[in-house]
């Protein structure tokens, strides 16, 4: 049973397709001399400056420093610096997280046809950061910043075309502007044109070209086309099965934060498959995913602490992960609670009453 759950979770939910942040990159040059010029008062040298402390590139990452530069910058009028700006308010680097002085910020430079900023401003509306969540803004401000060439835009144009928000599904649309990104090298793109090979969207279904789409943006470093191709790994699908290169890119994946990655070395780790069985270090990214809403990972913490692998067994954590995985709307979760309540578990008393209230959150 723990091994057919297991499998069930792992083939779940792949293709969780989403825009990327990122500013332009810094200009070449030493800390030194981009420092004299920022305290002369250079704008530009003051954002490069700022972007330097915001990366820890030749200097130690302050963010607050970096706040400090892209202020003095953007009192200038200078629109790269008050999108920098803009970007730590919205994450909370460096300043209190304030969704509402980001979307504010990028409101500013996006008028003024900056790029990034514009690409940032339809985020903040595609997200419900800041502001009522709104997919034509989202898209009218994507299209502005795209049309400019900006690959990242390019491929948020892409997304919202593949999930028909703010504007009727096109999957062929969806492909056209995910092919223009993907000609920059974005990598996010990339895995997207992928995933729609994979799934005969938009295409002839065509898993081989799948793969090397996928293998194009794992070498651009993109999260998750190193999970989508460490699947076909881990399951032999179009590829020789390897559990140690599934293992491997699973860890790249993972490590840059990517949800799904997270949950699928842990199911990896938990299992031994190619590695040491390590309970603690599943749990360890089992609840790195869970904290990003992932509803999978959130169940898998939950079979640990009832099975009390890794962790001191306790029925009413494992309650507690299985309660949330279900709210998230998780159906296998929602089954478990329905068991939970049917027959008296997990120190729960038979309740047919709640049985029936998860059965139905289980259809």
């Amino acid at each position: 049973m723990k091994r057919m759950w297991l499998r069930m979770l792992a083939h779940a939910a792949l293709f969780c397709l989403c825009g990327i942040y990122g500013s332009t990159a810094v200009a070449a040059g030493g800390s030194g001399s981009v420092a004299e010029r920022a305290a002369a008062g250079d704008a530009q040298a003051q954002v490069e400056l700022g972007e330097m402390y915001q990366r820890g590139q030749g200097v130690t990452q302050d963010f607050a420093q970096a706040a400090q530069w892209y202020r003095k910058a953007a009192s200038q009028n200078n629109l790269r610096a008050v999108t920098d700006l803009g970007y730590l308010y919205e994450s909370g680097l460096g300043v209190g997280r304030d969704y509402s002085r980001a979307f504010s910020l990028y409101q500013v430079a996006a008028k003024a046809n900056w790029a990034q900023a514009q690409n940032n401003l339809a985020e903040l509306y595609d997200k419900a950061l800041g502001t009522e969540r709104d997919y034509r803004q989202a898209m009218s401000w994507y299209r502005k910043a795209a049309d400019q060439g900006l690959a990242q835009a390019q491929t948020n144009v892409g997304f919202l075309y593949e999930n028909g928000r703010g504007i009727a599904r096109d999957y062929v649309a969806a492909m056209q502007w995910y092919r223009k990104a993907a000609a920059q090298g974005y990598g996010q793109a990339e895995n997207n044109i992928g995933s729609l090979y994979d799934r005969g969207l938009g295409v002839k279904q065509d898993r081989a070209v799948a793969l090397d789409w996928y293998r194009k943006a794992v070498a651009h470093g993109n999260a998750q086309a190193e999970c989508n191709l460490g699947y076909k790994y881990a399951t032999g699908q179009g590829v020789k099965r390897d559990d140690a290169e599934a293992v491997r890119l699973y860890r790249l994946s993972a490590e840059q934060g990517f949800a799904l990655g997270q949950s699928n070395l842990g199911i990896m780790l938990e299992t031994g498959r190619s590695v040491q069985r390590n309970y603690a270090e599943a749990k360890h990214w089992y609840e790195l995913a869970a904290r990003q809403g992932l509803p999978q990972a959130m169940m898998l913490l939950g079979m640990l602490y009832e099975g009390g692998r890794g962790v001191a067994q306790d029925n009413a954590m494992a309650l507690a992960w299985y309660r949330r995985a279900a709210e998230a709307g998780f159906r296998p979760a929602a089954q478990r609670m329905f068991r939970v309540y049917q027959f008296g578990q997990l120190g729960e008393q038979a309740d047919p009453g709640r049985a029936k209230l998860w059965a139905d959150r289980a259809q």
